[in-house]
Parts: structure tokens; sequence; C-alpha cells
């Protein structure tokens, strides 16, 4: 699957949609969440109906934001680094587990999708915390 980035977005533009998106993620994973005890198959297709708009956010925030943090902050780019490669489990996830999610026993799938929500929050807030601050110092 290809993804066509737009390099021509004003960085902080781009900040601000992928904040925005994160809003989004964040209700729609808050809704599989809730929908775990009564209806699993709607809580993984909420998921799944999300993988390749995750997928996308990511790719564009490591074709753009680590980009803009190597060329111009080589030296700060550690933490920033770090986070960026948290969306390897969330790839994995999105590619790997959440396919076989409905072969699982119903605890072990609630487990597999609190573990990955919560994950993937607490990503959101590391990106907002560290590396848009960083890329939208470096971007103005």
């Amino acid at each position: 699957m290809s993804y066509k980035i737009n390099f021509n977005e004003p960085i902080p533009e781009m900040i601000f949609r992928l904040e925005k998106e994160h809003r989004h993620f964040t209700t729609e994973l808050d809704r599989s969440v809730s929908l775990l005890e009564n209806n699993q198959k709607d809580a993984v297709d909420i998921l799944s109906n999300l993988s390749s708009k995750i997928i996308k956010h990511a790719v564009e925030e490591e074709a753009r934001l680590v980009r803009i943090i190597m060329e111009k902050a080589k030296a700060e780019s550690e933490q920033s680094i770090h986070v960026m490669q948290e969306h390897n489990y969330v790839v994995d996830f999105i590619k790997h587990k959440l396919p076989e999610l409905h072969k699982l026993q119903s605890n072990d799938l609630h487990n597999e999708i609190i573990k990955f929500v919560k994950a993937l929050k607490e990503h959101f807030l590391e990106e907002e915390e560290t590396v848009f601050p960083l890329a939208l110092r470096l971007a103005t």
C-alpha cells in the first residue's frame, strides 16, 4: 500500500492536522474499548476501519517530521527518533495481530485490544509533547 504525502503542506498546518487526527483516533479507540464487553466484533471492526488511516498518519510523520528533525537538529533527535520507532509496534499490530484477533478467546482478544489502545494513546501523547514541538520550532 502506498500513501501520497503532501510535501508542500507547511509543517505548522500539518502538525495541527495531525493533532486533530489524534483526537479523532482517540475517540474511535475509546469507542472500540467501550464495545469490548458486549460486541467484540464491532470493537475489532472499528480498529480495522482505522488501520489504513493510522498507518498513513505514521508514514506522514516519519516522512516529514523526522526529516526536518534530522536535517536541522540531529543532536536533539534521539528522543523523537525513539518515539517514531514506536510506529513499528503499531504497524505490526495492524498488519499481523489485527487480522488474527477473531481467532482469539474472548479474554485474550480483550487484552490485546486494551494493550494496543493504551500504547497508541500514550504514543500520541509522546508525539505531542516531544516530536511536534521540536518539528514546529525547527520549521518556523
